[in-house]
């Protein structure tokens, strides 16, 4: 079984790629090992506890990480945004990590918001322009996103705040 998920064309190294939640329950772990053995070094969730009870994922993390994959849980609620302060140096490490060649995962309930906000995140954060990165997103993805406004305009802050927020961390 090869997963389902869509990887973005972007410049630099590492694999970047968007998924809608796995396969839950009886599922899962065969989801956790074909992504392992796909490439994929971190698994971002963006999925809340409730979405998790909801789709059968209590142990998306559990299993994620008995499969081999680094597992990181943003949890977002559907449709919104999460709040930069909190998830910054979660972004900046995930960035890193992606820019020093690592193949990073996003996923959400649908794959089209979250998911799509938290990568367009990790390459605005190495640089890339907010326009571009929606743009190869979408091409990824195969549709329009993300689902908000709200989210296209979180991206389109993200580095004057990060650059703001990063000022007072190092003050």
């Amino acid at each position: 079984m090869h997963p389902n998920f869509y990887t973005v064309d972007h410049e630099g190294p590492g694999r970047l790629s968007i998924m809608a939640k796995p396969r839950g329950g009886d599922w899962l772990e065969d989801e956790m090992t074909a992504l392992k053995e796909s490439g994929v070094d971190h698994l971002v969730c963006a999925l809340t506890a409730t979405e998790l009870y909801e789709c059968d994922l209590e142990a998306e993390e559990r299993t994620a990480r008995e499969a081999g994959l680094r597992f990181v849980s943003i949890p977002i609620v559907d449709r919104g945004v999460p709040d930069l302060a909190g998830v910054l140096p979660t972004l900046q490490y995930l960035a890193a990590e992606l820019n020093a060649g690592a193949h990073v995962l996003t996923h959400c309930r649908f794959g089209i918001g979250r998911a799509s906000l938290l990568a367009a995140a990790l390459l605005v954060i190495n640089g890339s322009d907010p326009d571009t990165t929606w743009h190869r997103l979408e091409q990824a993805r195969g549709l329009t996103v993300p689902d908000t406004s709200e989210q296209r305009e979180w991206i389109d802050k993200l580095p004057q705040r990060a650059a703001l927020l990063n000022r007072f961390a190092t003050s």
